[in-house]
């Protein structure tokens, strides 16, 4: 079973992901506020993805999925955000996110962790 660390700083937002993610049959490892904490659980979890919200109280998702980049080079990043800014995305892409999906996207946001999961 694949792992998971959702992080978005509502909690009904990683509520609802985590349950989208549990139906499809990953395993949520753990859940943060923001991507600081996102980094401290990715280095005691090694999860399979993290799936994270771009704006977020102290260090943002992209601050947080540069430190675990740098930790672990072939980290799996999908970020899932309400932003629909480009260069927020190409920033994102750039960091070496695997894709960048709206938070209603939860379809999508399956497939791509799917068809990335070997």
């Amino acid at each position: 079973m694949l792992g998971v660390i959702v992080v978005d700083d509502s909690s009904f937002m990683r509520k609802i992901v985590a349950q989208s993610l549990e139906e499809a049959g990953f395993k949520i490892v753990g859940q943060a506020v923001n991507g600081e904490e996102a980094f401290e659980l990715y280095k005691k979890n090694r999860p399979d993805f993290v799936v994270m919200d771009v704006t977020m109280r102290g260090t943002d998702g992209l601050e947080g999925a540069s430190l675990i980049k740098q930790f672990d080079p072939s980290a799996k990043i999908v970020f899932m955000s309400l932003m629909n800014d480009p260069a927020v995305k190409k920033k994102a892409m750039a960091i070496g996110a695997l894709g960048f999906v709206a938070k209603d996207e939860k379809e999508q946001l399956i497939a791509l962790l799917l068809e990335n999961r070997g």
